[in-house]
């Protein structure tokens, strides 16, 4: 058994159609377009087992490419997780941390925390902080 993943898939297109596509082909055990949970609305892609290997790489060959209501399929062999490459957006960046610790106990320059002197007459110099 092959399993075949279809991706850029139409909105319209349904597990029906697919099955109907791939069956020209060869004998199709499994077709499925994925959903959203929440709106019930095709996802893009989805997949077809087939029995045959030589059926599904010419059914790869044949599709792949292919323009579907103005969409160009990508159709290949899918792949466990495990085995595929890590994409370009899920490499997580290193964060970089500072050489050296904050403290929140800052000392204070001493020219700081002198009063400051007002420039008008007659009144008091501000309190030290």
């Amino acid at each position: 058994m092959v399993n075949i993943f279809i991706a850029n898939l139409d909105w319209e297109i349904t597990s029906e159609d697919l099955k109907a596509t791939f069956s020209a082909f060869g004998p199709v055990t499994y077709a499925h377009v994925v959903y959203e949970k929440d709106t019930k609305r095709s996802r893009g892609f989805g997949y077809v087992e087939m029995e045959e290997t030589d059926h599904a790489i010419s059914a790869i060959q044949a599709l792949n490419g292919m323009e579907v209501n103005g969409r160009m399929l990508d159709v290949k062999i899918a792949s466990p997780k495990g085995n595929r490459p890590v994409k370009k957006e899920e490499v997580k960046k290193e964060i970089v941390k500072p050489a050296f610790k904050q403290t929140r106990n800052l000392a204070v320059p001493s020219e700081f925390s002198k009063p400051v002197a007002s420039s008008a007459p007659g009144k008091r110099p501000r309190k030290r902080i």
